[in-house]
């Protein structure tokens, strides 16, 4: 049975909705902005967040430069009940500056400047700018490749040689942060563009030491959902991230326009280059996530980590450093949130697919931060208005909690909790039913201590638990009998365990760092099957054309054992384009005996300002985990570890215009991997996971081999406009039985078309476009046989391995958001559809077949994947 399918109807429910949402909420007050309720009582307050704050309570959006009021004394207002004109008039009593009145807003400047004077007023679709100078602090300096970007806006431009920027921008106030390597950053925010006028800024940057720590030396490195963009590395802004295509809201499906990265509609789990999920090592605040995805019983559609209790985001394909390790292929790590400490915030967002509900803030006056976030999924919501007619329900909800605690300023204890929860039920017209629940709990501690300025250490103590209980039975109904199936299935896994890493900068240019991880563990496995089948008779006549067949399976066993790692690593940055590191990794595992060492080392050269070439060589074990044995298939011993050798090479250069190119060459060869159990005829969309043997096969490859060529480009010049394009040239091979066999996922071709529009800071339209060359598959033969009573039967036989390609894939996602400040809140519409086109994606092929008189009819049909998705949903922040 297929759970998702296209949901037509909810697209126009969903364009129904978002539109009277939006005009409801964003009808322009019919008064003009300056007889607006000011609703402000302020005494002793700077000019500045005066204004801020009458921006807030009124609605009313205020342009005024920081440098014109900054030198403004403490101002006061008892303007609770007057309008915003008036406010405004007893605000700047003792001042030079006057205000305008433009369509929507209230401009403010000095009374010197153009419109102030009785000039017309300026244009809607004129458009001011802003002319800019970079220098040193030190000795006045131009800062040539500098970063400049602007808050709200698409990507970032570089300044030239002599350290100058201009930007075009509609009338408006606009936050802006100039970077540059070796420079702390500066940031001027509210600074008023005026119709007509040019704006000059000069940014002055103080030179401090560039951090050894935080140069980027490792190749397929990507960072996400950061607060502020750097240069160092390719980022995502959460701003860009939030208002990207991404199905359900789901955080790992915000990595799917990055090269490597695997894509399937209805599962997310993390896939890059070839590997498998369970050969990315996943972690939340320096502790790693056992189970980090919901409902596992179709494939893991959604991550146990909402959204929004997630500052930013690093996604490793290769290539990393020693302190990641007992992984083959790559390392996507997350940190939470940090609320500000100092205000009290809430944040509601709801869709058609979740609810969610954060609330965050400060005490003990700002020394400490607590973070809380709960959600709730509504697929079963989605599937009963889906009309679906067998009886399903499948439900999810986790929890995040934080709090921090600043002891000193060099110490810095934090408390973390997560809990997630799956369960699912479905019975099906001809009996069949499953009934699974699934529970995550992890509890852990951070303390991050700096000693001296040069030696600092991080601490993790964590323990855990993680659970699942499946019973079911199935019935599959033939022509002549029916095939049974009973299953009950139950798994603990209990650990506690401690980390350290340290670091100590001996000098500007030697980096060391070290540390260790050890960790207890106990699994509990209780699996028992029992499955009734029939047996063709076709040589005794006397005998029943078809004789019962039993077979049961039970395992029932409680592994245990612990963990230890150590690794060391020196960083060394000999002259100021060269920056290497070597490091050295040890890994223990008591229940497998495995003990492996891991040399890595990473280079990064800095070509020139622009350009850096970076490299990668590793070793890379990855040891059988105490949770991941195949009960269901018999495997009741672990398997010696694997092991992977990297090569990376890339070459990243950031034009000054806001363009940026990324090229990757990889190759990881896999030794010692371990044996698998593939349905030959996946279908992730079947929410019962058939036991039955037919499909399953168990393969033994000798070695594997994943290889490939990426590029990246991206054009993000800091207007309204922005692009970008991936294009990976890849292949995912095993070798089985002297024959190179393409992995499951291997797609050769691979490209991801992105762009995104926001005319105003109110609205933003973005969409991608997917394809992938198809996937493998594998044939299916029906074969006429002959019973010893002279009836036929059809029997199944499959040809050769991933010998067959599917079709293609390719889909097009679109996300429409708007932004409206309700008093001393924002709220964010948007409307997001998936695969608007409809494109039917084929998972796998279905096989009928029919037979007449000396003729077999064999008939092949395709299984889709999602159709056309529409989701709506809002954003309450206050």
């Amino acid at each position: 049975m297929t759970t998702s399918r296209a949901m037509i109807p909810l697209l126009f429910f969903g364009v129904m909705v978002t539109s009277l949402s939006a005009q409801g909420l964003s009808v322009v007050d019919p008064a003009p902005v300056l007889s607006r309720p000011a609703a402000l009582e302020v005494h002793g307050m700077s000019l500045e967040e005066a204004l801020y704050l009458l921006g807030v309570r009124s609605g009313v959006q205020i342009a005024f430069s920081s440098d014109h009021v900054s030198e403004s004394g403490p101002v006061g207002c008892s303007c609770a009940n007057v309008t915003v004109g008036e406010a405004l008039d007893s605000l700047f009593a003792d001042t030079d500056l006057k205000y305008h009145e433009a369509p929507g807003r209230v401009i403010v400047g000095l009374g010197t400047g153009g419109f102030f004077k009785g000039a017309p007023e300026p244009q809607e679709q004129q458009r001011g700018r802003i002319a800019g100078l970079v220098i040193s602090a030190a000795d006045s300096a131009p800062i040539g490749f500098a970063a400049v970007q602007l808050v709200g806006r698409l990507g970032e431009l570089g300044t030239d040689e002599a350290g100058r920027f201009e930007l075009a921008l509609i009338p408006g106030v606009y936050d802006i942060t100039v970077r540059a390597l070796g420079y702390s950053p500066s940031k001027r925010n509210r600074v008023a563009v005026v119709a007509g006028e040019v704006t000059e800024l000069t940014f002055v940057l103080r030179r401090t030491a560039l951090r050894l720590r935080d140069i980027v030396v490792t190749p397929s490195t990507y960072g996400i959902l950061t607060s502020e963009a750097v240069v160092t590395q390719q980022t995502l802004t959460r701003d860009e991230i939030n208002n990207r295509p991404h199905f359900a809201e789901d955080l790992y499906r915000s990595l799917y326009h990055l090269p490597g990265v695997v894509t399937h509609d209805v599962s997310a789990k993390l896939q890059v280059r070839g590997s498998n999920n369970n050969e990315v090592l996943q972690t939340l605040d320096g502790l790693e996530l056992y189970e980090p995805l919901h409902l596992k019983d179709i494939g893991g559609a959604t991550s146990i980590v909402d959204v929004e209790s997630v500052a930013d985001l690093d996604l490793s394909t290769g290539g990393f450093t020693a302190e990641f390790g007992d992984r083959l292929a790559g390392v996507f790590a997350m940190r939470s949130a940090t609320p500000a400490p100092d205000r009290t915030t809430t944040t509601l967002a709801a869709s058609l697919m979740t609810f969610t509900a954060k609330s965050q803030g400060g005490f003990a006056g700002g020394k400490g931060t607590w973070l809380v976030s709960a959600r709730r999924g509504f697929l079963d919501v989605i599937l009963r208005l889906m009309g679906e007619t067998e009886k399903i329900k499948p439900t999810y909800y986790d929890v995040f909690a934080k709090t921090e605690v600043q002891l000193s300023p060099r110490h810095l204890l934090s408390v973390h909790g997560l809990y997630a929860g799956d369960s699912f039920f479905m019975l099906e017209d001809d009996d069949t039913e499953i009934n699974s629940g699934w529970g995550s709990r992890y509890a852990w501690a951070n303390w991050q201590a700096d000693f001296s300025g040069v030696l600092t250490a991080h601490t993790v103590v964590s323990a855990g638990r993680v659970t699942r209980a499946r019973a079911g039975h199935d019935v599959f109904d033939l022509e002549y009998t029916s095939r049974r199936l009973e299953v009950n299935d139950r798994a603990t896994l209990d650990f506690y365990g401690l980390r350290q890493d340290w670091s100590l900068l001996l000098s500007e240019g030697l980096l060391l760092r070290w540390g260790f991880e050890t960790r207890r563990a106990s699994a509990d496995y209780d699996y028992a099957r029992w499955r009734l089948d029939w047996l063709p008779n076709e040589s005794n006549p006397f005998a029943p054309p078809w004789s019962p067949w039993y077979d049961s399976l039970t395992v029932d066993m409680k592994p245990s054992g612990h963990e230890l790692s150590a690794y060391v690593s020196g960083r060394v940055r000999p002259t100021e384009r060269l920056t290497a590191e070597l490091g050295l990794r040890y890994d223990f595992q008591s229940h497998t005996d495995d003990e492996t060492l891991s040399p890595r080392a990473n280079v990064a050269l800095d070509i020139t300002p622009r350009t850096t070439l970076r490299g990668a060589w590793g070793l890379f074990y990855q040891s059988h985990d105490l949770r991941d044995l195949d009960v269901m298939n018999g495997v009741t011993r672990y398997y010696p570890a694997q092991h992977a050798e990297h090569r990376i090479l890339g070459l990243s250069h950031a034009f000054r215009n806001g363009t940026s190119i990324r090229i990757e060459a990889y190759e990881r060869r896999i030794s010692n991997p371990w044996p698998e159990y593939r349905d030959l005829q996946p279908e992730m969309t079947d929410v019962v996971q058939e036991e039955f043997p037919e499909h399953i096969v168990r393969v033994d490859p000798n070695r594997g081999l994943a290889r490939g060529i990426e590029l990246l480009v991206k054009r993000e010049a800091g207007g309204p406009f922005a692009w970008a394009a991936t294009y990976a040239l890849a292949e995912a091979e095993d070798e089985i039985e002297g024959e190179w066999i393409p992995r499951p996922r291997d797609q050769r071709h691979a490209v991801h078309l992105e762009f995104a529009y926001r005319p105003t800071p109110s609205w933003s339209l973005s969409g991608g476009w997917h394809y992938h060359s198809p996937w493998p598959g594998t044939e299916l033969n029906v074969e006429a046989r002959t019973l010893a009573n002279g009836d036929q039967y059809f029997e199944e036989t499959f040809g050769p391995m991933h010998a067959l390609r599917l079709p293609a894939y390719h889909r097009l996602d679109l996300r429409a958001s708007r932004h409206l400040q309700l008093g001393r809140g924002r709220l964010t519409l948007f409307l997001d559809i998936f695969n608007i086109y409809g494109r039917p994606n084929v998972e796998t092929y279905e096989y009928f077949w029919s037979f007449e008189p000396g003729r077999l009819n064999v008939f092949r049909e395709y299984e889709d994947m999602i159709g056309m998705l529409p989701n709506i949903g809002a954003r309450w922040e206050f």
